[in-house]
């Protein structure tokens, strides 16, 4: 069997004259969850963890959950929370 002429195309290289792709500014207050190895612990940080306003005991800036269900609303009330604060 030959290989198809088809099974590479232009597309499927880049070329120095190509633009970059467009990246999109990264939006939300958080980082991309992950699965803490040693834990096994889903873990999120705040991208921005000095946004955190000193005296407000409430507010932190890495959540940790045994699944990712409870980690998004864990994230949810401290948005709410950091919400309630700008206020």
């Amino acid at each position: 069997m030959g290989m198809s002429s088809d099974k590479f195309r232009k597309d499927d290289f880049i070329d120095e004259t190509d633009p970059l792709p467009a990246v999109r500014p990264v939006e939300g207050r958080w980082a991309e969850p992950y699965r803490a190895r040693g834990t096994g612990l889903w873990t999120v940080h705040l991208r921005r963890p000095e946004a955190i306003r000193n005296g407000d005991g409430r507010l932190v800036a890495t959540l940790t959950a045994s699944d990712l269900h409870t980690l998004g609303d864990l994230m949810a009330q401290q948005d709410g929370l950091a919400w309630e604060g700008r206020r």
